[in-house]
């Protein structure tokens, strides 16, 4: 007979990919993929107008911030509650409760899209679409909800090889049918299906291994009550509900303001959708890195916190918002360095105004990509009402700024506004996390102000970027002789396993 689910019995736990070894797939796949993306998303820029460009982007927007409001966040508790749930050897009754909930919210989501199709589309897409465009809306909605609760099932599994296959295959698939859709159709509507069956094609990886490959995961050994397991995770979902919802918010504010505020009409604003799709472009592939990266990071985190290491919870942090700072700041630097040929040759000047925004758009992107690292801690802590209140602060700066910004500058102007937010945002994230007992060292929140050099060019950053690491690697100011041991023991045995066998990292 099932006991109730309340304390942790041994289960069997089948191989998790260790935290080093999820990082080093992860980027590796992500280098492939982001490649992949790069290329899927120029060619877009290259054959579809900017307007029409700006409505795929509002598409885009629209399944950013559905997908966690539709389904409450509730897939989003997976890596906080998997592994406290299989220790208890109830999983399978929390996950199949979980997608029974998802499944009502984005049906009902979907409902609501053909029932009130003209407001939805003119909230959408700045204007009345045919009813063609909401429901292939509607069914990519739908394909895209499957692919990310699989996704965040995967992860939090701790499966980092899995998902990245399925992100890999999304992406690529995605690049293949979008490219030849356009190719054959010249519309941009022929990107909805393309996409949603991108999404299908991806989540079929993660489905196979989690219901067909784990099923002593799944197995009930204990009974889960409802009442002891939504008394659980609805707070914590409920604060990762908000959070995801201001985050998408905070993300996708200056194309709607764009849209619907800026002088010259709605031609002009889906215009400045597209330059602005198209300036963030690079910057994005760093922001989903980062998002790729939180996630994998919590569960381990959660891991650790369930085994009450808090000391390598901490020494994880300080790693990995170094090593991240330092890696996207270097490749913003190439990044800008390489822009005159991307956007005078390739793209052949059609896109000056996204070009004109990159150096702030890459550093904002990066203070957005340590800010949502470091708020892995907080909702590790269940301190997820804290990232949400810090969101808020920063939404209501980015709204207050953008619109007077936008009016005196243009497409600059909403950009400038969210860096100078995201700032805010990182910072006060940093101050949250000290305080709820991760301290962060003085010398990591120095490193993070590097970005903030790209705005004066790429050769500015560049010198900048070296004398610090300069600094880091001969003196103890930034970071510590144990620090820079511990990056080496988590960063060389990857670069081995990719033919570069550097004695150290630090000269």
């Amino acid at each position: 007979m099932s006991t109730v689910c309340t304390e942790p019995t041994k289960t069997a736990n089948p191989s998790r990919d260790s935290f080093a070894l999820g990082v080093a797939v992860m980027l590796a796949f992500n280098v492939v993929q982001r490649l992949i993306g790069l290329g899927r998303n120029f060619g877009f820029c290259q054959f579809l107008t900017d307007d029409e460009l700006g409505h795929w982007a509002l598409a885009n927007s629209f399944f950013i911030i559905g997908v966690p409001l539709a389904v409450l966040g509730l897939p989003g508790s997976f890596g906080k509650f998997v592994e406290h749930f299989r220790s208890r050897g109830c999983l399978g009754d929390y996950v199949f409760r979980i997608l029974i909930v998802s499944g009502i919210g984005i049906g009902l989501l979907a409902i609501a899209l053909f029932s009130f199709p003209n407001q939805f589309a003119w909230t959408i897409y700045g204007e009345i679409a045919p009813m063609r465009v909401i429901a292939w809306t509607a069914l990519t909605l739908l394909a895209v909800t499957i692919f990310n609760v699989v996704y965040e099932l995967v992860i939090a599994l701790r499966l980092s090889r899995v998902g990245s296959s399925m992100q890999f295959i999304q992406s690529a698939g995605f690049a293949v049918i979008g490219m030849g859709g356009i190719a054959y159709t010249r519309s941009w509507e022929i990107l909805l299906p393309s996409y949603a069956l991108a999404c299908l094609l991806g989540a079929i990886p993660g489905i196979a291994s989690v219901f067909l490959g784990r099923e002593s995961d799944m197995k009930r050994t204990k009974t889960l009550t409802h009442s002891s397991m939504w008394i659980r995770i609805v707070p914590f979902a409920a604060a990762l509900w908000l959070t995801n919802l201001l985050t998408n918010a905070f993300e996708l504010v200056d194309r709607y303001m764009l849209l619907h505020y800026c002088e010259g009409g709605e031609g002009v604003g889906q215009s400045l959708v597209g330059q602005f799709y198209c300036g963030r472009i690079i910057p994005n592939l760093l922001l989903s890195l980062a998002m790729t990266l939180g996630g994998i990071l919590l569960p381990y985190l959660s891991a650790d916190w369930e085994a009450k290491r808090f000391d390598s919870i901490q020494r994880r942090m300080r790693q990995v918002l170094t090593i991240v700072c330092v890696l996207f700041a270097s490749l913003s630097v190439a990044s800008l360095l390489g822009a005159p040929v991307l956007f005078d040759w390739i793209l052949q000047g059609r896109y000056s105004e996204a070009e004109s925004i990159l150096g702030i758009a890459l550093a904002q992107c990066t203070w957005s990509s340590l800010a949502m690292i470091a708020s892995a801690y907080l909702l590790c802590a269940e301190k997820g009402k804290q990232v949400s209140l810090v969101l808020a602060f920063g939404l209501l700066i980015n709204l207050g700024l953008n619109a007077p910004l936008i009016q005196q500058y243009g497409l600059y102007g909403s950009i400038l506004a969210t860096w100078i937010a995201n700032g805010v945002v990182l910072s006060l994230t940093f101050w949250r996390v000290s305080r709820e007992g991760c301290r962060i060292h003085w010398g990591t929140y120095f490193i993070c102000l590097t970005p903030s050099l790209l705005l004066f060019g790429p050769i500015a950053a560049a010198v900048g970027l070296s004398t610090l690491f300069f600094i880091a690697s001969r003196t103890e100011w930034l970071l510590t002789c144990q620090d820079r041991k511990e990056i080496d023991q988590l960063v060389l045995p990857q670069l081995s396993k990719l033919g570069f066998k550097p004695a150290s990292l630090w000269p």
